[in-house]
Formats: C-alpha cells, sequence, structure tokens
C-alpha cells in the first residue's frame, strides 16, 4: 500500500462468555437441561433460530461452523438529551483512566478501546442483579441504570450514524444456547438499546464450530482487523452465552500530511534507540500546556470535525511513566479544555500496534472491583436467564488494532479545498511539537468528550 493510499484504521472487539458455574453439573445439570428442553419451544421464538442441522466434529480444530439464520435488524434507539449523553460520557472517562492505570503497569505499547468494554460489561450489567449489578455500576462509573440504558442508547445510535467520509461502526450481539429460555425483558432491553439481537447456537453439542462462527462475525465486523478473538478454550459446552462488541474505525485527518514530507528520524526514550517516520506538517492545532505537570496536548481534527485524535506528550523524553501515575480523568479533560489555536509544527510518527493474544480482563477488572460476576457462588445474573442455569462470566477478552500514517489522496483533495481556500499567509513562527519519544494518545468524540480508544507508544 502506497504512503497516499493509506488510512487511519482502527479495530477493536471485546467478548464475554458466560457458562453455567459447576455447581449445575451432574443430577442437577440433567435436570435443568430437562427443564430447558421443555421451554425449548419458547427459546427459539427469539430473532433469530439455529437448525438442529448436523454441525461438523466439534473436536475438529478446523471445523467450520453451521450456517445460522441471522438475526432480524433492530430498529435505531431514540435519541437522548445532551445531559444524559454527558452523564455516561463521563463516566465512560472515568473508567479509561482507571483502566489505563491498571493496564499501565505492564511495559510496552498499549492500545484498547474503553467504549467497548464499557460496552460489552453494559450488557451484561442489565442482566445483574444485587452485588454483582453493583459491583459493575460502581468499576465503570455508570450512571443510573435509566440514564446508563438511554444515554448509551443516544450515543450508540450517533457513532453508528456518523458521516461526511468518517466510518464508525458499532455492533453488538448475543450469542446464546439454544435450550436456554433466556429471560424476554433482557432480550427486549438488549435489543432496543444496544441493538443487539439474540442468535442461537449449540453450545453444548458443538462449541468449536460456535466459536468459529463468532469469531467470524466478529472478523466481518472489524473489516477482518480483529480475528481468532476468543480462543479454543473460550468456549466450552458450559457457555450459555456470549455478548459481543465489536467497533471499527477508519477516517481521514481533516487536515492530510504530505507523504513527500515524511523523514526517518530518531525516537528516543523506549526500551531500546530506535528511528521513526515522523510525519510532517504546519498547521493551526489546538495546543495545550501545563507547565506544572511536565505535558503537552495536541488535538488532531478528523474530517467532520465530530471526531478527533488528543496527543499527551510528556516534556521529558522519560518522563511518560510520571504523566501516567499523575493522570486522572479530571486532568485531562482539563488539559484538552485549556487547549487554544496554535500555529504549529507538527512531527507526528506514523506507526501501528496489532493485536497479538487475546486481553484477558478478569485480573484488571477485579482490581478495580468488580468481583462476583466470575464467582459461581456468588453471581448473580437471574436478570438474564433463570436460576437454574445458573450464569457466571468466565472470560473477557478484548483486542484491539489501530494504524495512524497520512491521510489517503481522497481526503487530502477534498480538506485542501474546504479548508484551505482563502486563508491569509501566516506571519507567526510555528510552535514546534515534535513527537520523538513515548506519548498517550486518544481517540475521542468531540460532542461528549467520551474516549473511544486510549493507547500509549513506546516503541514505533
Amino acid at each position: 500500500m502506497s504512503p497516499s493510499q493509506r488510512l487511519r484504521r482502527t479495530g477493536v472487539a471485546l467478548l464475554l462468555a458466560l457458562g453455567a458455574c459447576p455447581s449445575s453439573s451432574g443430577e442437577a445439570g440433567k435436570a435443568d437441561a430437562k427443564k430447558a428442553d421443555a421451554k425449548k419451544a419458547d427459546a427459539k421464538t427469539v430473532d433469530a433460530k439455529t437448525p438442529d442441522a448436523k454441525t461438523p466434529d466439534a473436536k475438529a480444530p478446523d471445523a467450520k461452523a453451521p450456517e445460522p439464520k441471522p438475526p432480524e435488524p433492530t430498529p435505531a434507539p431514540t435519541p437522548v438529551s445532551p445531559e444524559v449523553e454527558q452523564a455516561v460520557a463521563t463516566g465512560l472517562n472515568a473508567f479509561a483512566i482507571d483502566l489505563h492505570h491498571e493496564l499501565g503497569a505492564k511495559p510496552g505499547n498499549l492500545f484498547v478501546s474503553p467504549a467497548s468494554i464499557a460496552i460489552a460489561f453494559a450488557m451484561t450489567h442489565a442482566g445483574a442483579k444485587g452485588a454483582t449489578a453493583s459491583e459493575m455500576t460502581n468499576a465503570f462509573h455508570f450512571p443510573e441504570s435509566a440514564d446508563l440504558h438511554r444515554g448509551l442508547a443516544g450515543t450508540l445510535a450517533r457513532w453508528d450514524a456518523a458521516a461526511g467520509g468518517l466510518e464508525l461502526d458499532v455492533a453488538n450481539r448475543l450469542f446464546g444456547e439454544k435450550t436456554v429460555a433466556f429471560e424476554a425483558p433482557y432480550l427486549e432491553l438488549t435489543k432496543s438499546v444496544f441493538a443487539a439481537p439474540l442468535e442461537l447456537l449449540d453450545f453444548k453439542g458443538a462449541p468449536q464450530p460456535a466459536r468459529v462462527h463468532i469469531n467470524d462475525w466478529v472478523a466481518a465486523q472489524t473489516k477482518d482487523k480483529i480475528r481468532d478473538l476468543l480462543p479454543p478454550a473460550g468456549v466450552s459446552p458450559a457457555t450459555r452465552l456470549v455478548l459481543v462488541n465489536a467497533i471499527y474505525f477508519k477516517a481521514q485527518w481533516e487536515e492530510a500530511f504530505e507523504p513527500s514530507l515524511t523523514r526517518d528520524a530518531p525516537f528516543v526514550g523506549g526500551s531500546v534507540a530506535k528511528t521513526a517516520k515522523l510525519m510532517h506538517r504546519i498547521d493551526t492545532y489546538r495546543l495545550g500546556v501545563d507547565k506544572a505537570a511536565k505535558v503537552r496536548t495536541l488535538e488532531l481534527p478528523y474530517n467532520g470535525g465530530e471526531y478527533s485524535m488528543v496527543i499527551v506528550l510528556p516534556d521529558d523524553a522519560r518522563g511518560l511513566a510520571d504523566v501516567e501515575k499523575a493522570l486522572t480523568a479530571e486532568s485531562l479533560a482539563g488539559w484538552i479544555a485549556g487547549a487554544a489555536h496554535e500555529r504549529v509544527d507538527l512531527q507526528l510518527p506514523r506507526f501501528r500496534i496489532e493485536p497479538g493474544d487475546a486481553l484477558q480482563l478478569r485480573a484488571p477488572l477485579e482490581k478495580l472491583g468488580v468481583v462476583t460476576a466470575w464467582d459461581a457462588a456468588k453471581s448473580d445474573f437471574t436478570g438474564m436467564a433463570p436460576a437454574s442455569e445458573q450464569l457466571v462470566i468466565s472470560d473477557a477478552y478484548h483486542k484491539a488494532f489501530v494504524a495512524v500514517d497520512e491521510a489517503g489522496t481522497e481526503a487530502a483533495a477534498a480538506t485542501a479545498v474546504s479548508m484551505k481556500a482563502g486563508s491569509a499567509a501566516p506571519t507567526a513562527e510555528p510552535v514546534p511539537f515534535v513527537v520523538d519519544h513515548p506519548f498517550l494518545f486518544l481517540v475521542r468524540d468531540t460532542k461528549t468528550g467520551a474516549i473511544l480508544f486510549l493507547g500509549r507508544l513506546v516503541d514505533p
């Protein structure tokens, strides 16, 4: 791919798997299975049905999934007030920073979507009760339940309606065991709020083909950027429900970088000395300076202005750890809000962070207070399915991909005409902003400030 064809691409997905707890096995499990079979006809009245046709051998690692009938399309949620949507964004950003503190303890590059994680757990929270629900509310900084659901509905609808050359696709789905009679109010809520229909699969009889089918769905939603999200051990005959969120984002900068100006330059402060491809542009950006925190921020808008990337650059080449320790949702919001338009001589690395093995979220989320959801003796998900199923979260998997580089030719031509025609020649010397050492970056919704993606680049 030539530089003139490059776009900024992000793919991210999160998956939650819920299974029957061990105590439901044996004779009790057989009794529950009989009850479930009696309700099988009712369970098949949900949005989709999986045919009872023969499935490939579950033991075969490369087994192909059956072809379930896709769920019917869900209606778009009703937009909500800016105040409600803002409350959701404030909670989301608080969770984003909390999660970064937990994940950031491990060195190296980091890229996640706190929005994706929060959406998947909000779908789970909708079926939780008691301490299980309370812990999620506190850990994810969810507002009151009604505001959470209405706020998320409005936010997701607006994100999914992104236009103007920007592509932002948010997809949610529930994959459920076909013999389980899931609670109708829960299915209605997840369908109306999250646009997440239920698709029935045969986890009991063919867990591996079901896993392949789910992974293929994720890959399709993220334009093949996220593959094999659910590992082989991620499903078993005990799996009852898998909740999935996938986000795909693609946009051009509002003002493109000229590929011919990109140069090799040292990138210092990482684990080893590196050479990075630094893109170069002199333009007007929102620049923030906090001398006390020894950090500067720069905001690069995407085409249309509704979304932007914010670079958080420590003054010291080896100062990222100190900035991260002091980082709060409030301080980050203050840096961005206090920024002013300046003419800037920007040099920014071209980089990409590929997903490796799926990030398992249980340990960091337990540290944030989500404890009973994983405990078979204490979890309460009776809002999702009957108590006889004894649902418990078995694990949560997350993958993310990002590529940042010069804008494509089509975007560069459009923005050159629309943004720069008639502007006067600048006279002041531009302020240098050279991103040649480790930094944080985030992609946000400029209307509410909600953080969709948050990352750290140490080694380009």
